[in-house]
């Protein structure tokens, strides 16, 4: 069975995963804590763009899977339609 079983489970595990603090949000405190709030917020601005970068790179390798997987349907069916 798909989907959600239990949703009491479901609603305590997305709130305790929304309240743990990740390794990112721990480097921006750690840096905010020891040099101040000015560079707290440039590790901030520096994550972000990491992430961006990072999701970015991601959908660009998708793409290019795509375009490669729809140029080898493309190819297979020349193939197949050369033989017959």
């Amino acid at each position: 069975m798909l989907g959600v079983t239990d949703l009491w489970t479901y609603v305590i595990g997305t709130i305790a995963i929304i309240l743990l603090p990740g390794p990112n949000s721990m480097y921006v405190l750690s840096t905010a804590a020891a040099f101040g709030v000015r560079r707290g917020y440039q590790a901030a601005c520096g994550v972000f763009l990491g992430d961006a970068i990072r999701r970015r790179r991601r959908l660009a390798a998708a793409g290019t899977s795509a375009i490669g997987a729809l140029f080898l349907g493309f190819s297979l069916r020349l193939a197949t339609a050369s033989l017959s």
